[in-house]
């Protein structure tokens, strides 16, 4: 299995495919397997990268709590000792904030820049979800805590499709490498912290942002107000579309993000 010692973080990672390299960052509590099926579409036309940040996964310390900074040094660390010098590289929630960190303190290794359903800066709101979710994750069963998850990721028509959640379920309960609540909370951490909404138009990377209108958890004035600090960014909403449309709409959300790579 591959791994890489990144000064006394052992991350683990899987690469796919040739050309130019595409690293794909997760979210909250998510792990490289998050980013199947756009990994199984882009490995066709990129070199893809995706690993599991601190804290989930196979990857180890440090001990958190974490930082969207640390987070994006590990991942900066990675595409070094992978020998890659520019990579496209893709976010989705807190996956978002870690690429944003990445552009803004690395920015001669990022060619370009997608953000999903993300944030600039952790409001009153979010930082309340998100503490709420850390007084759930000590005391229920993973499986409980990803319940009560996905009712913010997924959209009630989600739910009606036969076998979906059920499925979920199942890779939830038999997931070889659970995360811990500890290693949740930590996370979570650097979601709550992250407020980097005034230096995001430093970013000189071509940028794509992409939010669903009906997001509960990242709400579409997120990705305004980042739109409104990067003029030049292009921003797309998903019309009836929640939180997670890698998972719920993967054929147009491919199709998207490949045209915007294959572009820059």
């Amino acid at each position: 299995m591959p791994f890489a010692e990144l000064a006394g973080r052992r991350i683990f990672y899987e690469e796919h495919g040739a050309g130019d390299p595409v690293l794909l960052v997760n979210g909250l509590g998510a792990d490289h397997t998050t980013w199947g099926l756009q990994t199984e579409f882009l490995k066709e036309h990129f070199r893809v990268v995706a690993f599991d940040n601190p804290g989930v996964g196979q990857s180890q310390g440090p001990p958190g709590p974490y930082t969207s900074e640390l987070f994006a040094d590990v991942a900066a660390s990675l595409l070094r000792s992978l020998g890659i010098e520019r990579a496209h590289v893709v976010g989705a929630s807190m996956g978002g904030i870690i690429v944003q960190q990445l552009a803004l303190r690395h920015p001669a290794l990022v060619r370009s820049l997608v953000m999903h359903c993300t944030w600039g800066r952790c409001d009153r709101y979010l930082a309340s979800l998100f503490r709420s979710w850390q007084a759930i994750a000590r005391v229920v069963s993973p499986l409980d805590l990803s319940r009560q998850l996905w009712l913010w990721v997924f959209t009630p028509s989600w739910y009606e499709r036969a076998g979906v959640i059920e499925e979920l379920e199942r890779q939830t309960l038999e997931a070889p490498f659970p995360q811990s609540p500890e290693a949740f909370c930590d996370q979570a951490e650097a979601c709550i912290a992250h407020d980097e909404l005034d230096r995001l138009g430093q970013i000189e990377a071509p940028t794509l942002i992409t939010v669903g209108d009906s997001d509960l958890l990242t709400p579409p004035y997120h990705s305004a107000a980042i739109k409104e600090r990067m003029p030049n960014a292009l921003l797309h909403v998903w019309p009836k579309m929640g939180h997670a449309p890698f998972w719920e709409i993967p054929d147009e959300f491919n199709k998207l993000s490949y045209e915007f790579l294959k572009a820059h």
